[in-house]
């Protein structure tokens, strides 16, 4: 049966952590998977996220399955996170939620709901975050990418992309980011979003906004910006939403897959087509860390501590970035790298060729990814030199 089967190549991301583990030099910067980290290098378990733990482990009295739509509490709790607690959306019904593994099986929910809904194809800027095309595409649906990112100036190509997405029709499907773009932290603006609403109520289009880093742009409600104006302003919403980043739970894979309908009939019957994918596949939902998450939501003393360790972790992701530009400067490179403070998020991508990044790697122990990908997460003030100074080698600059 298996004789044929050749052994595949790591994961282009995790084979970089691999790599730098196995890497014995001590002085080494690993600038690869996205996750956050403390200046030792480590990532911790949020002190939120502790606390709510240590209650629902108190309180667990059967391992018995979920329910479909995930985790008592956790739907709910997300949708008034994403939307507002006193949003129309919430109180209407219009938005409805099912609890998925991670961001990555909310996307996957979605391709298998738009799969179902008769989607001609999915349009997404390039560059994009590289599993997003194999998760959606694995339903069935048609991958196009269109202009977003000019790498020359190190910005978006708004006029481009805006000139593609108006080509597209009622059957078609917009994937969007819902903040601190990845892989290249650069975000559209307030009134870039309101021009592609327009042009989505226009058009005809459905909007999937995937929403990865709430919190990591400036704050919870300035980067709910996207997905409430084109929840405001549209019938129709696709939402995939992680708990990785901003809570911290990347290993409990906890998400949310969000259908916005017209009313709650609407969105009722894409959530049920939503579970049903779901059941074809891993059938119910991990319990642990929507619990945690709708523990969190739910108590005024938890919430409150996890946003202001959020708060904590989105300053220092800002801070690493402006250490970049200052070291930068100060070292000869000029603005070379200022662009960087002006993004959001995790990501950003260097100005470096493949071959360079190869370079960088065997010269230094610089680790990223070959589109010259970094997460500012991996950037202190222990290391920010050793970065640049290897970027100025290996690039010339």
């Amino acid at each position: 049966m298996f004789a044929d089967i050749k052994l595949l190549p790591p994961d282009p991301i995790l084979g970089l952590t691999k790599a730098y583990q196995e890497d014995p030099r001590t002085k080494k910067i690993d600038l690869g998977v996205g996750v956050f980290r403390t200046l030792d290098g480590r990532t911790p378990v949020m002190k939120a996220v502790s606390q709510a733990q240590a209650i629902v482990d108190a309180g667990e009295k059967t391992k018995s399955y979920t329910a479909g739509e995930g985790a008592a509490g956790f739907a709910s709790a997300i949708l008034n996170l994403v939307f507002g607690a006193d949003s129309d959306i919430v109180k209407s019904g219009r938005a409805a939620a099912v609890q998925a593994p991670g961001g990555s099986g909310s996307l996957m929910l979605a391709g298998g709901v738009l799969k179902r809904a008769g989607a001609q194809g999915i349009s997404i800027g390039d560059p994009t975050w590289p599993n997003h095309k194999p998760l959606l595409s694995a339903a069935g649906v048609e991958i196009s990418m269109i202009p977003y990112y000019d790498h020359a100036s190190a910005s978006i190509d708004f006029e481009a992309f805006h000139e593609a997405v108006k080509e597209l029709g009622p059957k078609d499907v917009l994937l969007l980011h819902g903040g601190c773009h990845n892989p290249t932290g650069s975000d559209l603006t307030k009134a870039q979003i309101d021009t592609l609403a327009e042009t989505a109520l226009d058009r005809g289009f459905l909007p999937l906004i995937d929403f990865a880093y709430h919190g990591f742009a400036k704050d919870l409600e300035s980067d709910a910006y996207m997905v409430r104006e084109f929840a405001r302003r549209l019938p129709e919403v696709l939402i995939t939403y992680s708990c990785s980043k901003n809570f911290g739970l990347y290993r409990e894979r906890t998400g949310a897959f969000i259908a916005v309908g017209p009313d709650a009939d609407r969105a009722n019957a894409v959530k049920s087509h939503a579970i049903n994918v779901a059941r074809t596949s891993y059938s119910l939902p991990p319990a642990h860390g929507g619990l945690i998450v709708a523990e969190i939501l739910n108590s005024p003393e938890l919430s409150k501590m996890w946003r202001d360790e959020l708060t904590e972790m989105c300053a220092t992701v800002r801070g690493n970035r402006r250490l970049i530009v200052e070291t930068a400067e100060k070292i000869g490179l000029g603005n070379r790298l200022s662009f960087i403070q002006s993004q959001n998020g995790m990501f950003s991508l260097m100005p470096i060729t493949p071959d360079e990044v190869k370079a960088i790697i065997e010269k230094h122990g610089v680790y990223m990814t070959s589109a010259g990908r970094i997460n500012l997460c991996g950037v202190n003030a222990n290391n920010v030199e050793h970065l640049v100074s290897a970027y100025r080698d290996v690039t010339g600059a």
